[in-house]
């Protein structure tokens, strides 16, 4: 989201839902800015909030955030507090479900700041199949094993766009020497799994691979790493897709991981009270299709013309713009309509760590064992 602001400040210009709208370039003039990806699978959501001036951005703290669902109050946001210090937008969370259909209208105030965006929740998909098979891909000269999930749906009516990732939902609990599980260390996870467009023509519209060595091609390729894609290659039928996943997650190896249950969360000697327990762990990934709006869409799309052109070689580019559907300031709010489908479940026993976790990075990176 950060780099989404600053391109609006440096350029000038937002783009409305259809059109774009030329900001003044006099004055510096703070604006309000608000953001938020929505769907329909999760009942928690996020809203974030801040302040842009052209050569800086910072947090949005003390507003009254509200959210209404046809036209009834559902709930009031939460200010959470800062991830770190220094932080430059302010993150307000609430709890609510959308259903397909659902009209969604975020409301945001705060001194002379008045912000509003209005959703409405697309209609979702049916999946009728999912074919799973092991592929191996070359691209220059890079050779990889990837798991293919071959996806059959139904295109809705009309004008539709579609992005595709892999969801991974995992629940764990600690075990004692003598396998009883441990109080109140369990918990769950869950998140993107994220995927590969690969050579799929509709997966990767927009998005050249030519695996040469011609400059200009290289510069210009997009990676569509949000997978959206529009329904024109199959209008009013039934659509194939070929999505790529990365096959680590669909086998239970060495790698046991960093699982944190709730009750240590802020215990700065919770690794070491991990160590002497066995970890349980299952595990479902959900092939996820998820509806969106043409704003959306293109919203995605322009941050995929952001992080490829964001480059020093961008000159070969016109500046890229960015939609933003958000009254009385700038940002965006998304909504999007899930339908999901399971092609993996198991689960495995990881004994006690023989080996102390570790830090690296930034990130914890849990520990490895030996069988």
């Amino acid at each position: 989201m950060k780099k989404t602001i600053y391109l609006l400040l440096l350029s000038f210009l937002a783009v409305s839902c259809y059109e774009e709208v030329i900001l003044p370039v006099g004055g510096d003039e703070p604006r309000a800015v608000m953001n938020a990806q929505l769907n329909t699978k999760s009942t928690f959501h996020t809203v974030y909030m801040s302040v842009a001036q052209k050569s800086h951005v910072r947090a949005l703290s003390g507003a009254d955030v509200r959210v209404f669902v046809n036209g009834t109050l559902a709930a009031t946001a939460e200010e959470m507090p800062p991830r770190y210090e220094g932080v430059d937008e302010t993150e307000y969370a609430f709890n609510a479900t959308f259903r397909p259909g659902d009209e969604v209208r975020i409301e945001a105030k705060k001194d002379a700041f008045s912000l509003a965006a209005t959703v409405t929740a697309p209609q979702p998909v049916t999946i009728s199949s999912v074919d799973t098979s092991t592929v191996r891909m070359t691209y220059m000269r890079n050779t990889d094993t990837y798991l293919q999930a071959k996806t059959v749906f139904q295109d809705l009516p009309g004008s539709s766009f579609y992005r595709v990732l892999g969801w991974v939902m995992e629940d764990f609990r600690y075990l004692d020497e003598d396998g009883n599980p441990v109080p109140d260390y369990s918990g769950t996870s869950e998140g993107d799994l994220g995927a590969e467009t690969g050579f799929d023509p509709i997966i990767s519209e927009g998005a050249g691979k030519t695996g040469g060595t011609d400059i200009v091609a290289l510069i210009t390729e997009e990676n569509n790493s949000y997978h959206c894609f529009a329904d024109i290659p199959f209008a009013g039928q039934e659509a194939t897709i070929r999505p790529l996943f990365n096959p680590y997650y669909f086998q239970f190896g060495k790698y046991r991981g960093g699982y944190v249950p709730e009750v240590l969360a802020d215990d700065d000697d919770r690794w070491s009270k991990l160590e002497d327990y066995s970890l349980e762990l299952h595990r479902r990934i959900l092939l996820q299709v998820r509806t969106l709006d043409f704003s959306q869409y293109h919203y995605l799309k322009a941050l995929v013309n952001l992080d490829t052109f964001g480059t020093d070689l961008s000159f070969f580019v016109e500046p890229t713009t960015l939609p933003s559907n958000v009254e009385g300031g700038l940002g965006f709010v998304g909504l999007e309509t899930v339908s999901e489908y399971q092609i993996f479940e198991g689960s495995h026993l990881y004994p006690p760590s023989d080996e102390s976790y570790y830090y690296g990075g930034g990130g914890f990176y849990g520990g490895y064992y030996e069988e």
